[in-house]
């Protein structure tokens, strides 16, 4: 495995940790919707940032494709 596939998957499982993570705070903040709570703006921005990296997981992992055509 080298090393672009490895970076690839530990991107895809911090991913999926982020997402999670931002999922389950969101779940538990959601009824106080207002911009002072701070777990619902940091749920938010774990989900954003989890759907972040999932898109850097693919720009590394069709760049690896890219680099193995040529």
């Amino acid at each position: 495995m080298n090393t672009d596939k490895k970076a690839a998957d530990t991107l895809k499982w911090m991913a999926w940790t982020a997402t999670i993570i931002g999922a389950l705070l969101m779940a538990f903040s959601v009824s106080d919707f207002r911009s002072e709570n701070l777990p619902l703006m940091v749920s938010i921005g774990f989900l954003i940032g989890g759907m972040n990296i999932f898109l850097l997981s693919t720009v590394f992992r069709l760049m690896n494709i890219r680099k193995q055509q040529v």
